[in-house]
């Protein structure tokens, strides 16, 4: 039986190891923490639960490829509840407010009621969501192992979206918003994702949050990666915990073991480099292997720009079912990393009873960050500790501020439970200047994908959200199952052979 080492126990390396099992392979996953999940994580805090990555997932519609993943992972079935919210974002601001309704034509009526001056663009913009209802994220196999029967399947599938995705993702999100003269649906356009994505990213979401296929598996973060650690263990898979990869040692055109910061090493005969892809690149292989299309996005910054974010979790002891899930509000100028903010971003568990001693709730707040703000939280962190801790807390009180000012009924009622900056998501997983999604896509760039094999290693594999942009969870969960595939295809094997 040939065994597979996986470095690192995410979504991708958990998917990769549960199809490796699946398909036959032994398989080890090293995990540097002392728990799996990687960037899917959430821990307690003052007697709350923190859940720092899941507010909605693709792939909950039974109908879609990317569902049968999931299914197969234990990530969702029968026996999982979805749960599912009318409205995708509200918005407040001094301009009124608005919902992006699941149901497109209730979307369209107020948005034209709010706005008649703007019928052409909203009518545009409703038309466009429909159309990306039937984006079906490709999960069945890499594109290349495709039969023509699955091509034209597919092509049929996307030729609607194809019509007009060109188009749209060569348009920026600011330019787009620029189509509409109510500012409201400006801040429409603008509120939820990074200025510097394309508009048919935002549609892509709304679109699979409009068919269904956008909702949230009740237990969020921890629910998910319990289940996919269940069935790893089912199937006989092993998880190290506390194992720190630090280099790996050569043969001939290929790894012979993997060397850990305790000194221990492990050795198996694939191995699969599941972890952040600068963690890969700059640390764990020699520096004279040359990937160009990692080297290129770490270096062009116009191009590939990525993000991250400032989390705050915040103690409500109040009702809040008066809140939205996801809301967005403008409210009067804040700082933050040296520069001044004037909305916040505001996620409501109020479904999530458990997340929260009885008769309280929990917010999370999220303020995005760029790479000029990494370096800003990385430099503090590094040499000047005590700055950090005051900056975070800092921002947290003046976020605090204005909620309380905007929901007057919350005055008093809420404390700091935990502050997460971008270096956060750094130090604890290796992130890329603090990146929980991989490279934007921008107007200026095609979208490409990786296909995970390092060119001179015959034995080494790469997976997760790196490998195609945008990220996520759905594609660390895919590109696992797809260098499976290929490994198979590789060594002449069944894929998936094994069912449990």
């Amino acid at each position: 039986m040939k065994r597979i080492a996986i470095i690192g126990g995410g979504i991708a390396g958990l998917s990769a190891g549960i199809y490796a099992l699946k398909s036959g392979f032994a398989c080890d996953i090293y995990e540097q923490h002392v728990f799996a999940g990687g960037q899917c994580t959430s821990w307690k805090r003052k007697g709350f639960h923190i859940d720092n990555c899941v507010h909605w997932l693709t792939g909950t519609n039974p109908e879609t490829q990317m569902y049968q993943v999931w299914k197969e992972l234990h990530v969702l079935g029968d026996e999982v509840e979805i749960l599912q919210n009318p409205s995708f974002l509200h918005i407040e601001s001094e301009h009124g407010s608005l919902d992006l309704w699941q149901d497109t034509q209730r979307m369209r009526r107020e948005l034209l009621a709010l706005s008649p001056q703007d019928a052409v663009a909203i009518n545009d913009f409703v038309d466009q969501i429909e159309i990306y209802k039937g984006m079906d994220m490709p999960a069945l196999k890499p594109l290349e192992q495709l039969s023509l029967k699955e091509w034209w399947q597919l092509l049929k599938k996307l030729r609607p979206i194809g019509k007009i995705h060109g188009k749209l993702s060569r348009i920026s999100l600011q330019a787009y918003a620029q189509r509409f003269k109510h500012p409201l649906l400006q801040q429409m356009i603008l509120a939820y994702m990074p200025h510097t994505y394309n508009i048919s990213s935002w549609l892509f979401v709304l679109g699979t949050f409009c068919s269904g296929n956008g909702a949230l598996p009740k237990g969020g973060s921890e629910g998910m990666i319990s289940r996919m650690i269940q069935q790893f263990e089912a199937l006989g898979g092993t998880i190290h915990t506390r194992k720190k990869a630090t280099s790996f040692t050569y043969g001939k055109k290929c790894i012979n073991s993997i060397v850990f910061s305790d000194g221990t090493t492990a050795s198996a005969d694939f191995y699969i480099a599941a972890c952040d892809a600068s963690v890969t690149f700059h640390q764990l292989l020699h520096k004279d292997i040359n990937e160009k299309f990692f080297a290129t996005r770490f270096i062009d910054k116009k191009l590939h720009p990525v993000y991250s974010s400032f989390n705050t979790y915040i103690a409500v002891d109040a009702d809040t079912s008066f809140i939205a899930d996801t809301t967005w509000i403008t409210c009067s100028p804040y700082q933050a990393a040296g520069k001044s903010h004037a909305s916040i971003l505001l996620k409501n568990f109020v479904n999530e009873p458990e997340y929260a001693p009885e008769g309280k709730n929990i917010f999370q707040t999220l303020l995005v960050q760029y790479e000029d703000d990494f370096d800003f939280w990385s430099d503090l962190y590094q040499h000047h500790p005590e700055k950090y801790k005051q900056e975070k807390a800092h921002i947290a009180a003046q976020i605090i501020e204005r909620l309380e000012q905007h929901y007057p009924s919350l005055k008093g009622k809420l404390s700091v439970v935990e502050t997460v900056s971008p270096y956060s998501f750094h130090r604890f997983c290796g992130a890329y200047k603090g990146s929980y999604m991989s490279f934007i896509l921008t107007p200026y760039a095609k979208k490409k994908s990786h296909k995970g094999h390092i060119k001179g290693i015959k034995n080494l594999y790469i997976t997760g959200q790196w490998l195609q942009p945008p990220g996520g969870l759905p594609n660390a969960a895919v590109t696992g199952k797809f260098t499976i595939q290929r490994l198979c295809k590789a060594i002449k094997v069944p894929f998936n052979r094994i069912s449990k």
